[in-house]
Order: C-alpha cells, then structure tokens, then sequence
C-alpha cells in the first residue's frame, strides 16, 4: 500500500482532534496571558478536577458503547439506555468534581463553576464516543466547531465587558460543552430515534449490567493514569508553589502538542493491532515503529520549543517564563512518556489484562502523588515535576517489560535517538549561526529563519528515523 492511502486514512483522524487542540492552544495563550498571578493555577486545578470525573464517568459507558454498538440489534433502546444511564451519573460525579475542586482553590462560585463544566464534559464525552461508534465523522467536526467558537467568544465577551476571572472561563467552557453536546444529542436521536428506558425494566437492566462488565475494569486503569498525569497540578494548588503559572500553562501546551502528534496516529493503529491479534499475531513492528515515530517527533517538538518556541510564549503572553528550563524538561519528558506508554501497553490491552493494567497505574499514581506531595514540600517545583516524571518513567517500564523481549531495540529506541540527537545539534548548528550573524534581524525573522531551515533536517530524521513500512501494513 503506497504512501498517499496511508496519509489519506491517517488524515481521516485528524480535523476532529485539530480543532478542539488548537483552540484549546490558543486559550492556553490568552488565558496566561490575562490571567493575575496565581489564577492560573487555580483554573487549572478546577480543569482538571472536571476532567478526572467527566473522564472516569463517560469513559466507561462510552468505551463500552464502542465495544458492543456493532453487535446490538436494537440499537435505538441501546442508545436511550445509555444516554440515560449518562444522564443518572453525571450530576453525581460532577457533585464529587466540584467537592474535590473546593479542597484545592479557596475561591466562591467554584463549586458551582466545576459542577456545571464537569456535567457538560460527561455529556459531551459520552455522545462523542457514540458518534465515533456510529462513524459520525462530520457530525462530530461540527460539533467541535461550535464547542470552541463558543468557548473563544464567550471568553473574549467576559474578559472584556464583565471581567477577567478564571471563573468566567470555567462557565464559558462549560456553555461550549453544552452547545456541542445538545447538537450530538440532537444528531443522535434523530439517527437512531428514541424510546422511553424504562418501558422494558428488564432490558435495561441487562444492558445497564453489559456496559459495566466491559467498562468497570476501564475505570480504576482510567483514574490512575488521569492522577499520574495531574497530581502535580493539585500538589502546586495546595502549596502555592511560586512560578505555578508558567509550569502549568506550558505542560497543558504539551499536552495539547502530544496529542497532535500522537492521537492521529494512535486511532489507526489500535484496530491494526486488534485485527492482526485477532488472527494469532501481535504486530509488535507497528509498535516498534510508533515508537520510533514518537521519539523523533517529541524530540523534533523540544528542538522547535527549546530554540524559538520559549521566546515566542514570551513575546506573544509579555510575561517571561520563570520556570527552570530544566523543570520544563521534565514536565515535557512525562508528557512524552505518558504518550508513548499507550503504544507498549497494547500488548496487554488484547490479552484482556485491563486489571494488571489498572493495578500498574494505581500504583503509578499512588507513587505520583506520594513523590509530588513530598516534593512540593520539601524542593518546590523542581521536586513537584521531577516526583510525577518518575511515576510516569515507572508505568513505562512497568507496561514495556510485557513485550520487552519482542523488541528490537534498535529500531524501537537507538534509531530515533541518534537521529534526534542529530536534529538537536543541527538545530544548535543553525541557532548559534544566526545569533553571530543575524544580529540586525528581528526576533521573528531569526525564528523564521530558524524554523525553515530546521524543516528540512525535521523531515530527513523522520525519513531516516522511523521505519514507515510497517504503517504501510496497516493501511491494508
């Protein structure tokens, strides 16, 4: 299968992510930017707050709903059971999302702030898993659309004539989850028609008992790895962390960029995977070289950010970024390790072992909470991002020593390294060349500058870095 029917399929993937991605990099920017010193923080630990429940209540129904759509006879009761199973969960959890919330930011109107925002997160989290079921692709692009453009307006509109609050930016990202969902809603409904759940107590009962089979197992591995990721952001909220600020709006930049870089890519090779297990082979290569791709594409990204990325946040936000480079590095390098797990932990994921998976993130997040708390307290943000790096480097090896012996770990690992190792010291090359002779050019000529020329030692370490003949099996 040649190059184009692989970009093609690739591409089918990505307008769906890029729009909430790149909308939510843009409020990344102007939120920093407005923000008074410390709301940021306090916005972000209410954010993730949300996300935690939102994420461990729709994830589970909506996962299921994946897993069973195709085999569902009646799928017009199947949708009104979940919807309604949906709608029973999410005042509950978002009950606990704005209980938890209140522990971590000492603010009025929080509460009800994160119970509104995390109640439309469920919503639109379940029904956007119900459309991915139904292969709902434009329905859903429409939908992110009118997510972010009422999100960016009604930001602007508070900011501007109310005031400037990471309050007001809670509510309206909690609008914009709403207006979404209503139109998933909407275009679901209408596809599939709707029932009354409990005329048949009976079927939505087995139903109801089908969706937590498959899904329950997915909710403790779900909750680790969420905490993981985040205890940082609750240890810097309890603390008060001095330079809280740019670490957090800088690690959800990353964030943001690993999952253009990586979801894209995760979505065509998962059901590659589950196809070719199915038929008694793990396609270990494909993994080999998601891996590989991942290295150099995150090495690729801390080159661009390292050398004009950092002064353009600055320039762009006019405030300097006060934490360590070395702080950031570690917050950027468990992004990266938390992306790159979701590829080696596969193995495990068609063996069905979902609670060995969840028991290894438990403890990863139990490790993540215990290291970021004492490091908080004792050595601040250096202590904080190096605690959760360490959690993160733990579930990697943890997950990695499952299909350890399959590797090669040449390909998979010393490859990409030396051609990222490469890429940096071009990068450096090209940096150092023109601050000596460039010193009349303007900043954002020097980045342009920069950045085309690094372009094409970008593509050569791709070319040279990854092996793409194996994604070109997956296309099949």
């Amino acid at each position: 299968m040649n190059m184009n029917v692989f970009i093609r399929k690739l591409l089918l993937y990505v307008p769906v992510k890029m729009v909430p991605a790149l909308s939510g990099i843009f409020l990344i920017f102007f939120l920093y930017k407005y923000f008074p010193a410390g709301q940021y923080v306090s916005y972000s630990v209410s954010l993730f707050c949300s996300l935690i429940a939102a994420q461990l209540s729709a994830g589970w129904v909506g996962n299921s709903f994946i897993y069973y759509y195709t085999g569902v006879e009646d799928k017009r009761v199947f949708v009104s059971n979940c919807v309604s199973v949906i709608l029973l969960i999410a005042p509950v959890a978002s009950l606990l999302a704005a209980v938890v919330s209140v522990f971590f930011v000492f603010e009025r109107y929080v509460f009800i702030c994160v119970w509104l925002l995390c109640f439309g997160q469920i919503l639109f989290f379940f029904l956007s898993s119900a459309c991915q079921a139904g292969f709902l692709v434009k329905q859903q692009l429409v939908a992110v659309l009118l997510q972010a453009l009422a999100q960016i307006l009604l930001i602007v509109a508070f900011f501007q004539f109310v005031g400037v609050d990471f309050r007001y930016a809670l509510l309206a990202l909690s609008v914009g989850y709403f207006i979404a969902a209503f139109f998933l809603l909407f275009v679901i409904l209408k596809k599939f028609g709707v029932c009354n759940p409990f005329s048949n107590v009976d079927v939505f009962k087995d139903n109801l008992r089908l969706i937590y089979q498959y899904g329950a197992a997915l909710s403790p591995w779900i909750l680790g790895m969420l905490v993981v990721a985040g205890s940082d952001r609750f240890a810097i909220g309890y603390y008060g962390i001095e330079h809280g600020d740019s670490y957090l709006s800088l690690k959800d930049l990353f964030v943001g960029g690993a999952g253009l870089l990586s979801m894209p890519l995760l979505m065509m090779v998962h059901p590659f995977v589950i196809k070719r297990f199915r038929e008694g082979v793990f396609a270990v290569r494909i993994i080999e070289s998601s891996s590989s791709f991942l290295i150099v594409a995150f090495s690729l990204l801390w080159c661009a950010l390292y050398f004009v990325g950092f002064d353009f946040f600055e320039k762009i936000t006019g405030k300097t970024i006060e934490a360590s480079k070395v702080v950031i590095l570690f917050s950027f390098s468990g992004v990266f390790l938390n992306s790159t797990s979701v590829y080696f932990q596969k193995r495990l994921e068609v063996h069905r072992r979902m609670k060995l998976l969840a028991y290894l993130s438990i403890v990863s997040a139990l490790v993540s909470v215990l290291f970021a708390w004492i490091g908080g307290r004792y050595w601040g943000l250096y202590g904080v991002s190096l605690g959760v790096l360490l959690a993160q480097a733990l579930y990697f090896v943890l997950v990695t020593t499952s299909m350890f012996k399959r590797l090669d770990l040449y390909r998979s690992f010393t490859l990409p390294a030396l051609m990222s190792s490469f890429a940096f010291f071009i990068g450096y090359v090209f940096y150092i060349g023109l601050e000596s002779v460039g010193s009349s050019l303007l900043w954002w000529e020097k980045s342009v500058f920069w950045l085309v020329g690094f372009a094409v030692v970008s593509l050569f370490s791709l070319w040279k870095g990854v092996r793409w003949s194996e994604f070109m099996k997956a296309t099949v």
